[in-house]
């Protein structure tokens, strides 16, 4: 039995959607009659390049261009014919996901999975992984198609694990044997 969702986040980072994630989400929004926020978060680390702080005048470019950004994102579901809300919002961003998350009383949070890597979340850190930790609602990670394909490249590159099990039961009976 899957539990009915109602509300779900979609933080997004502006990365194109590739179809098979689009249909996903639309499987998951249709599946439930769910309200969908769209939203980005603008991380306060951006705005201030080597410590200096923007000018305000700037702040209203980066909120345009950030919005139509948005709008793009939302025309993959708005033709779908589901609740779509959008929002822009200023912070750390795994902050701002699960303080959203409480305030429009989501049921289930959405976040695309880079596959950075080992060595990027060392470097920049992973929202993804600090959401995941800290959330108190589901969090369902979609892998777009080309990090699944990356990865099953790399998995067609390498040979298949061992079952170290099967290998212990094997040994075992022939040590039994008289």
């Amino acid at each position: 039995m899957s539990m009915p969702y109602h509300s779900i986040l979609f933080p997004v980072d502006f990365t194109s959607l590739d179809p098979v994630s689009v249909r996903s989400i639309r499987s998951l929004l249709t599946d439930n009659d769910a309200k969908l926020h769209i939203f980005h978060v603008l991380n306060s680390f951006e705005e201030v390049p080597m410590g200096f702080p923007i000018p305000p005048v700037y702040y209203r470019e980066v909120d345009l261009a950030a919005g139509k950004e948005l709008e793009k994102q939302a025309d993959h579901f708005r033709d779908f014919g589901k609740r779509i809300s959008l929002g822009l919002y200023r912070g750390r961003p795994d902050q701002v996901i699960l303080e959203i998350s409480q305030s429009k009383n989501a049921d289930l949070i959405l976040l695309l999975s880079h596959g950075k890597g080992l060595f990027g979340r060392i470097l920049v850190g992973s929202t993804s992984t600090s959401v995941i930790h800290h959330s108190p609602i589901p969090v369902l990670l979609i892998k777009p198609e080309k990090v699944n394909s990356v990865f099953r490249r790399q998995l067609q590159e390498t040979k298949p694990p061992e079952n170290f099990y099967d290998i212990l039961a094997v040994s075992e009976k022939k040590e039994s044997l008289p």
